[in-house]
């Protein structure tokens, strides 16, 4: 009998059960954004890495060790080369997670046009995407037959960075989201991008950019709210 397959929402992030097998999926990492913005003229202080670890300690404070931690894709920022920020940030991201997983796996995305120079001296190797059981890892820009074989039942897709809008009285606020849905017969999770920065796009404006043309409708919308929780909040049709 196949064991049982559990899904969890955890802050931004995804944790999956199967047995005894833990998996958690990050979103878009986009390290070296500071940079970035700091280069084209807008200044920030560069707190984000800080931001991220803290936002770690909590959800492996909850999860625990992982079996294996999925990165989907969109890990650095720069689509033209490697900035110093880059190089440190990644290498201290994957030092970081080395010890609370007994496997990283890192998929590309389409700001990782140059990100193996930096996986390659950390001795990893680069994916277009991670099958595992009957699921498939994929950042979301790009297609793959395996996606669409019999035995993947489940797409869990980056890429997409979805948030909604939610609106009380005059007040409007956004927020990062899950969204959960049916595809082509494969359940689908995309899950919200992992940097604080860029909240994301909602899907109700035609924002949200992958390789396949979805309509989110019908897809739940489960919020990631404060202190790791997330909220259900219906179908992506019924919100205003």
């Amino acid at each position: 009998m196949e064991d049982k397959t559990r899904i969890k929402y955890i802050g931004k992030c995804l944790l999956i059960e199967k047995g005894k097998e833990k998996v958690l999926v990050i979103g878009d990492l986009h390290l070296g954004y500071e940079e970035a913005l700091n280069q084209s003229g807008v200044f920030i202080s560069r707190q984000m890495f800080d931001e991220i670890i803290s936002d770690f300690n909590a959800i492996f404070g909850e999860v625990g060790h992982v079996n294996k931690i999925v990165l989907l894709g969109d890990i650095k920022h720069d689509f033209g080369g490697i900035s110093k920020q880059e190089w440190e940030d990644v290498t201290r991201i994957i030092n970081y997670l080395r010890p609370l997983g007994d496997e990283i796996i890192v998929i590309k995305g389409n700001h990782d046009t140059i990100l193996e120079p930096i996986v390659k001296k950390l001795r990893m190797k680069l994916k277009a995407y991670y099958a595992w059981h009957n699921f498939c890892f994929v950042h979301g820009d790009k297609d793959f037959p395996i996606l669409w074989e019999k035995k993947i039942e489940w797409l869990v897709i980056g890429h997409g960075h979805p948030a909604i809008k939610l609106r009380e009285g005059s007040k409007m606020e956004k927020y990062k989201c899950f969204l959960i849905g049916k595809f082509k017969r494969k359940n689908i999770i995309v899950v919200p991008s992992f940097i604080e920065y860029y909240t994301g796009s909602d899907p109700r404006e035609g924002d949200i950019i992958l390789a396949w043309d979805i309509n989110f409708n019908n897809f739940d919308v489960k919020i990631v709210g404060e202190n790791l929780e997330v909220l259900d909040f219906g179908k992506l049709k019924n919100l205003k």
